[in-house]
């Protein structure tokens, strides 16, 4: 079974959002005994549909579930990229993989492809280094706040690595979770469980980083 664009070539070059909303919509068509697309968890500030990614075998409830995000900074292209090139691996080395079979029958992996498709979709037809959504904000000729700074965990607090200045890049909003992508994906997370891990890839620098960034303390 090949799907849409399944040959390597598919990943010498970046695709625009259209073009990966169509890979994974593919993915799904040729592979439905592995993979469930939900076309959309909610629709982005402009209206854009952000879909999700479902790859398992498992069939047992509460199979415990590896939540994977990707693109919620617009100008990181290459996270994209390695979701579909992961989620492409997944299904193509299904068969011949026992290592593969062992993970998808004993957990499932949620894709959520884009967390910021405006900001993506901006990032081609305008600003290739853009960050932020593309929120207007009140009072403020800058436009866009860091949904990586929005979430409801410590926002805003001092020393906290974020900004209340609509033109900073690490703007972090009005208030927690104040972005229709970051309410959506919240939301998704509550209603999916058991979520045992996360991972949100990102491409500035060389790094692994784990929770908490705010504490040597470890997590809970």
């Amino acid at each position: 079974r090949s799907s849409l664009n399944s040959s390597l070539d598919w990943f010498d070059e970046y695709h625009p959002y259209e073009a990966i909303i169509a890979f994974y919509t593919s993915l799904a068509a040729t592979h439905s005994d592995l993979v469930t697309l939900t076309p959309s968890i909610g629709q982005s500030l402009e209206l854009r549909p952000m879909p999700a990614v479902r790859i398992t075998s498992a069939t047992e409830p509460d199979t415990p579930i590896v939540l994977i995000t990707c693109q919620i900074h617009a100008r990181e292209w290459v996270s994209s990229s390695t979701c579909m090139y992961m989620a492409q691996a997944l299904v193509d080395n299904f068969e011949t993989s026992p290592e593969i079979r062992d993970l998808l029958s004993k957990s499932e992996l949620h894709i959520i492809p884009f967390l910021n498709p405006d900001g993506y979709v901006y990032t081609w037809t305008n600003d290739r280094l853009w960050r932020k959504n593309r929120r207007l904000n009140a009072g403020s000729s800058c436009r866009g706040v860091d949904l990586n700074r929005n979430f409801n965990i410590r926002w805003a607090q001092p020393g906290g690595g974020s900004s209340s200045n609509p033109c900073s890049e690490t703007y972090h909003g009005t208030s927690a979770e104040s972005e229709p992508e970051i309410e959506h994906l919240v939301t998704y997370f509550k209603s999916h469980r058991p979520i045992i891990a996360g991972i949100d890839y990102h491409s500035y620098s060389q790094l692994i980083l784990r929770p908490w960034g705010f504490t040597s303390d470890p997590p809970p």
